[in-house]
């Protein structure tokens, strides 16, 4: 099994690094366990290496997770591919709650922070707030009016309309204001503040719905 390079996204570079492997163990599973048995070398594996490493720039760990699929005697080693399992990446929002044209946006604004291009990030994570407000009909007005009438209506409470308008006026600033600076923190923070808005809006609530109604039928 010839060992492939490993290279991730790291976050503290905020770009594609090479990792250097310091220490791995392997896990080797035989596809049919039975077969096994009888043909230890006839029978494909599915082998996961798992490696620690460091990024070759600045030295931040990783734990890595490299799969194959082997038959020793056909001398067949196919790699099957990486998975950075520490530190996790962020993730894209995938909920079936969410919009696809939602879930789109949203993408964006992630996938410009991986890239490096934090200006583009938070204008689209801006644009993330307008379609919540559409989301929910309120497409009339600006952006700071919809916002207001989103917690008007029970939507968000008082402390995520704070955290959306500053969001609102981030975006603006990184749109219009050529003078704006806008780093990698005010992007991360951008982030998590429409993360925080999300999982709010879309996902604990239902949540919580559900947990009544399984209450109430189980009083029923």
């Amino acid at each position: 099994m010839e060992k492939e390079n490993i290279i991730a996204f790291c976050p503290k570079c905020n770009v594609q690094c090479m990792l250097k492997s310091v220490a791995s163990h392997t896990i080797t599973t035989p596809d049919n366990p039975l077969q096994a048995q009888e043909d230890p070398t006839g029978t494909p594996y599915h082998v996961h290496v798992y490696e620690l490493a460091v990024c070759d720039r600045c030295d931040t760990l990783f734990l890595v997770d490299s799969c194959y699929y082997d038959i020793p005697d056909a001398g067949i080693s196919a790699f099957q591919g990486q998975e950075v399992l520490y530190p996790a990446e962020k993730r894209i929002i995938l909920d079936e709650n969410i919009s696809a044209s939602m879930r789109k946006i949203y993408s964006q604004a992630i996938s410009s922070y991986n890239c490096g291009l934090y200006e583009p990030c938070v204008i689209m994570c801006r644009k993330t707030l307008e379609a919540i407000c559409v989301e929910f009909g309120i497409k009339k007005g600006d952006l700071k009016s919809r916002l207001v009438l989103l917690e008007k209506n029970g939507i968000i409470d008082q402390k995520l309309l704070s955290w959306s308008d500053e969001l609102r006026m981030i975006g603006n600033d990184a749109a219009h204001d050529m003078c704006v600076l806008i780093e990698k923190s005010d992007a991360q923070d951008a982030i998590d503040f429409l993360d925080a808005i999300l999982l709010y809006v879309f996902l604990l609530d239902k949540k919580f719905q559900d947990f009544k109604n399984r209450r109430i039928s189980k009083n029923a």
